[in-house]
């Protein structure tokens, strides 16, 4: 990718070190882009976005079939890495900041475990024998876990090629461990329901399964059994996300599996496919996150350019519905967006991956 914006990188990480102390509300309105990085080739996506356990790197992967590292404080990529032959998707740091875990999308359904520091790999994981739609780690552990379109869901520890185990459900395409990591959720569209297992005896049957039926008929019954793309537990454990393509997205009591807001105010979808898809857009991860105190939700406008947040304290209207608190103004669709979960900074992706920082800090950028 090519560089844009004019920040320099003194100035970024200045505005890091500013940052990083205050609270996600106080700087919550005041987010916008500082730093832009166009692609190589004029056609290729971003397909995956994840940011290291510091902090202080971001990895993307992308449809031109390459792995790139961000250094944040300087903003700066610092390596590119192809991977032309098996393709790459879902790029994951792991707890070791030197490795990358990803996805395959070409030849074979394998993972693979990439050494940064001689750009190697280290293991690769077979099992799987179609593509992989979810990649999650474990929060606590070198455990992991994938979830396949062969209806199988893997259990991994990063130190042995063979899966640890296995669950076979129906189209299990999305995974999330809780924030104590003893806490599973897996997302099974096709039966509107979110199973949650007990992470040490993933083996037995799941101790509680949220039946997401009466609200997908509510609020998306349109879509019913194809358009959920996140699955995600907020840091504090309170709320479960399972964000949809286009129409919105569920918070759900992570305890009980009841509707808390149904999150309005997209546009229409950001264009990529949800896993249950065949329609041949290009791949993603979903277009909303938890910020890192589980206060707010920061996702894409879909067709539009905005960058919407909610605020989960603030009270839904009579239908549960809950209106984006703020508007972010943007020039570029965000089919991608994550929240560092170390410094006040937003990373968001389409074609160009950009980097937002809070104005009050960035006058003069």
């Amino acid at each position: 990718m090519a560089e844009g914006g004019q920040s320099t990188p003194q100035q970024l990480a200045q505005q890091q070190s500013a940052q990083q102390t205050q609270k996600v509300s106080d700087v919550i309105r005041s987010y916008r882009p500082t730093k832009v990085f166009k692609p190589a080739k004029q056609e290729s996506f971003v397909t995956s976005i994840d940011f290291d356990d510091q902090g202080e790197s971001l990895v993307t992967s992308g449809d031109d079939d390459a792995i790139q590292i961000w250094d944040v404080k300087t903003g700066k990529q610092t390596k590119s890495v192809p991977s032309k032959k098996y393709g790459a998707h879902l790029a994951r740091f792991t707890h070791h900041p030197r490795q990358v875990l990803h996805a395959s999308t070409k030849v074979d359904d394998s993972l693979r475990l990439l050494d940064l520091h001689n750009e190697s790999y280290l293991r690769y994981f077979q099992g799987h024998t179609d593509k992989v739609t979810c990649l999650a780690l474990s929060p606590g552990s070198d455990s992991f876990i994938s979830c396949s379109k062969d209806d199988t869901v893997a259990i991994w520890d990063l130190g042995s090629r063979h899966a640890q185990g296995k669950l076979k459900l129906s189209t299990p395409y999305l995974v999330a461990f809780d924030p104590s990591a003893s806490v599973i959720a897996i997302a099974s569209q096709s039966t509107s329901s979110v199973l949650l297992y007990d992470f040490r005896n993933y083996d037995k049957s799941p101790f509680t399964t949220f039946d997401m039926a009466q609200y997908e008929e509510r609020y998306t019954p349109q879509t019913r059994g194809k358009a959920w793309t996140r699955l995600e537990f907020s840091n504090d454990g309170k709320y479960l996300l399972v964000g949809t393509d286009y129409h919105g997205h569920f918070v759900l009591d992570a305890f009980e599996g009841k509707l808390v807001t149904f999150l309005v105010g997209k546009g229409g979808s950001p264009g990529r496919a949800a896993p249950v898809s065949t329609t041949g857009k290009p791949l993603g991860q979903g277009d909303a996150c938890f910020t890192p105190e589980g206060r707010y939700v920061i996702g894409g406008s879909g067709d539009q350019h905005d960058l919407l947040i909610w605020d989960l304290q603030q009270t839904p209207d009579t239908n549960h519905c809950l209106q984006p608190m703020i508007k972010l103004p943007h020039r570029s669709s965000t089919a991608l967006v994550e929240y560092n979960p170390r410094f006040n900074m937003i990373a968001s992706a389409d074609k160009e991956l950009y980097f937002w920082l809070p104005e009050d800090s960035s006058r003069g950028v």
